[in-house]
This record gives structure tokens, sequence and C-alpha cells, in this order.
């Protein structure tokens, strides 16, 4: 193990060039913002590249504009957007959301996100989300040594390689900062991976220790969280609240396998090579597979769309569902130029004929009820173990029907911006998908269907 993980980190830590490149954009940054008159007292510089505990080719940098919170939340806004905007003058750059606007763009190969936010000294005192993001800087800045920078740095590509990396609605895993809390909690990264390999559903994570178990139960008690990380700089608020029971159960078999049998394919998995499309095809024989492609909106934020597209995916197969067509797995895919989902069914085509059953013959009252309902009958009514028996004519037998007309409507009742993707949107079955086993997707499907972890 401490082989590899000396082969990972130097891989993984950014060269002096990398670093000295970093210091100077931020203090070109810092001296234009000096010379730009405002209500602005200092800028911050925040994330992982402030904390030297960012990976190698990582050019994101987060710089916060510092306001004094006696400021009004209309005039931080107002004032941070100008500014900002002068600071990105003649380079690229598109506005953001978090709990209040920011803008995000490009300067010199560095990807920049200039966030507006207010001096306090506590996490009491914010006024807005973005606040808490200077405290987490200052707590780990004090706390952290520097083997646990280089030990976060292997946490967070251990967690990238298995693929459970980014509190983002695509990846719905831990965001950096929660790896570095990890790691401190545990004093270091093979403490940290045996800790994980032990975790249960609703483990606690608890630093500071400000607040006891019982009164963390009761500030999440109606929120069911696989992990709670408690935010040291504010005890009210769950680090790992992104985290998904999938890439929670992921996290700790991967730390498992990783104790058990340490390989650097954990924080490197091989390149996926498609399989050659005549064994595509006969993987899909044994499957019934559908799809639903559509384009990803290019002007819509990531993280909104992808919540969309998450919440798109859950509605269609509970739809699929509640029309008997029982749904064995079910996935999205992205490579934010086009979207796949994918549907595994038991059957693609159902019968024709339902049977239902009502109740039992002597319920005179429900029994009326029952057979009163305007339905297209094919059989019946008849009694089978005391029960009224039906046999009604499906509406709908094939998937790709029911989903085609299911996403038509959804063009007509969807108010977000998905609609504009879902009147694109097409259905996919065996044929069609072999026509789009090419580069990305070629890629996602061989992963798909092989159905193994990489890691594994």
């Amino acid at each position: 193990m401490k082989k590899i993980l000396s082969i990972v980190l130097k891989k993984i830590t950014p060269t002096k060039k990398e670093i000295i490149l970093e210091q100077k954009m931020v203090e070109k940054i810092r001296k234009k913002l000096l010379k730009i008159k405002g209500k602005h007292s200092y800028l911050e510089w925040c994330g992982s590249s402030a904390r030297g505990t960012h990976l190698c080719k990582d050019r994101d940098l987060d710089l916060f504009i510092m306001f004094n919170k006696e400021l009004s939340e209309e005039e931080l806004e107002k004032e941070g957007l100008k500014t900002a905007k002068k600071l990105f003058k003649g380079s690229k750059w598109e506005k953001a959301y978090s709990q209040h606007p920011y803008l995000r763009g490009e300067i010199d190969g560095f990807e920049i996100e200039i966030v507006p936010s207010y001096i306090v000294k506590s996490g009491a005192e914010k006024k807005s989300a973005v606040d808490r993001t200077p405290l987490h800087n200052k707590f780990l800045l004090e706390k952290m040594s520097e083997n646990q920078k280089k030990d976060a740095r292997l946490l967070k590509q251990f967690l990238k390689g298995i693929g459970a990396y980014g509190a983002d609605l695509k990846n719905c895993s831990l965001p950096g900062y929660g790896v570095e809390l990890l790691v401190l909690y545990y004093s270091s990264f093979k403490k940290a991976i045996k800790g994980i390999s032990e975790m249960k559903p609703g483990h606690i994570i608890n630093i500071t220790k400000k607040i006891n178990e019982e009164e963390i139960k009761n500030i999440f008690k109606n929120q069911k969280f696989p992990l709670i990380i408690i935010d040291p700089v504010d005890e009210k608020r769950n680090v790992a609240s992104a985290l998904s029971e999938e890439q929670f159960q992921r996290m700790i078999h991967a730390s498992k396998k990783f104790l058990k049998n340490p390989n650097i394919k954990f924080f490197f998995p091989k390149k996926i090579i498609p399989l050659p499309i005549k064994k595509i095809k006969e993987l899909l024989e044994q499957r019934e597979l559908i799809a639903v492609k559509m384009p990803f909106l290019e002007n819509e934020l990531p993280d909104i769309f992808w919540g969309q597209l998450r919440r798109e995916e859950k509605k269609l197969k509970t739809q699929l569902e509640e029309n008997d067509f029982k749904v064995t797995r079910s996935t999205t895919w992205s490579n934010e130029k086009e979207v796949f989902i994918l549907f595994e069914l038991e059957t693609l085509t159902l019968q024709k004929s339902k049977k239902i059953f009502g109740p039992k013959a002597s319920d005179e009252e429900n029994s009326k009820k029952f057979l009163d309902k305007k339905r297209k009958i094919i059989s019946g009514p008849r009694i089978e173990d005391e029960r009224l028996i039906l046999e009604i004519e499906r509406e709908y037998t094939k998937a790709k029907i029911f989903l085609e007309k299911e996403i038509k409507k959804e063009t007509k009742t969807e108010k977000k911006t998905i609609k504009k993707s879902l009147k694109k949107a097409i259905v996919l079955e065996e044929k069609e998908i072999l026509k789009e086993y090419k580069k990305d997707f070629a890629k996602y499907l061989t992963q798909y269907l092989i159905g193994k972890e990489r890691f594994e």
C-alpha cells in the first residue's frame, strides 16, 4: 500500500509551476480589485487550491469578494455582480446562481468563480449559504497538517477513481470539503479508508463535538441521510447531504476491497475500451432495454439541469411501473451534449389482456362500483377465490409507444427548462440503440452492459 500511495501522490500533486501560476493569477485579480471603486472590503481565496488539497491539472479558483454584513442583500448582489464584471472584463463569463447570483468564467486558462459574500465570524452570523465558505477555509487552514493535506488529495483521487466524488447532482457524492473533513477526523488516508469501510447507514462524523449525538438526531429527524458530517462552522448543516445511498454503499464496498487488496486501479481505473458491435448486439439480445435520447441544454446550469434529469428518470420509471412495465434497472448518462435515460424492463411487450381483482361477490355495494366502471372487458366477470375477476384490454402493450405518449404529455404539462429538451426526445429500442453506439456513449454502454464496478 505504501508504494501505491507514493506513486499516486506523485501523479496527483500539482507541480511547483502550477502552484506559482495559481498564486500569480490570484494576485493579479487581487491587485485589479484594489483599483476598483466600490463597497467591497477585500478578496478571499477559498476552495481546495487555497488550502493546498487540490489535484494536479485542477484549474479551478474560487474567489470571494468580501462585503461588510451591514450591506443589504440587494446591495450585495448589485455591488458583487458589478465588481465581478469589471474583474472579468475582456474574458468570457456567465451568470450562475447559489443563494444569490455570482459570475464564473475563464481567465488565462483558469476556471474562475467570483462570488460576493458577507464577512462573518461564525456560521451563526451567516446571511447566505456562501458566507460559510471563507469560514471553511479558515478552519481547515488552522487544523490540517501538511501530511493531512496530502492524504486529502489521496482520498479525493480514490473517490474520483471509484466514481464517487463530487456533490453536484450528476455525481451525488461528497464535496472536496467533506473529504478533507473525513481526513481531519480520522487523521490520515489509511484510517479514513478503514473508517469508511466500517460505516453503516446513519453514520455521524462530529469533529468539534459542539453538539451531542442526541441533538444531531433531533436536527435531522425529518431527513434520512446515509452519512452525516457535521459542518464545524455550522452545526445545523450536513456536509454530506448530497451523498446518495448508492454512492455511500459504493464508498464502503470499494474501501473494503482496497484494504484487502490494495491496487492502483482504485485511483486510476483502466480506460473503457468499447466492445465490438457484434458483442454489444449479443448482450442487448439478452436484455429488454429501452432508451430515451434528448439533447443536453447547453445554456442551462449543469447542476440545475441534472436535477431535472434525475427527476425525469424517476417520474418515467414510476409511470412505466404503474402501467405494468416492471423496471429492473434505470440510469441516466450524459456527456453534457446529449442525454440517454436507460430503462431495463422485464418485458418490452405486455399481454393484450390484464386480470383485475375486485371485491368479494357478497360485498354488494363495492361489487356494483367495480362492475359499473367503464372498461373494455375481454372476459368476465367471474369469481375466483371468492372475489370478482375481470379481464380487461390494456391501453398500452408496447413500452416504446407508452413512453412516447408520456413524454408528449410531459411537454404539455412540464414548466421547467427540461421541457425544451423533452420536445426533441426520441425513444429508442435495440436497433436504434445500436445506431447510437459511438464515441462517449459506446464507452458508457459497454460499462453498463458489463455491469461491473471499474475497481472490481
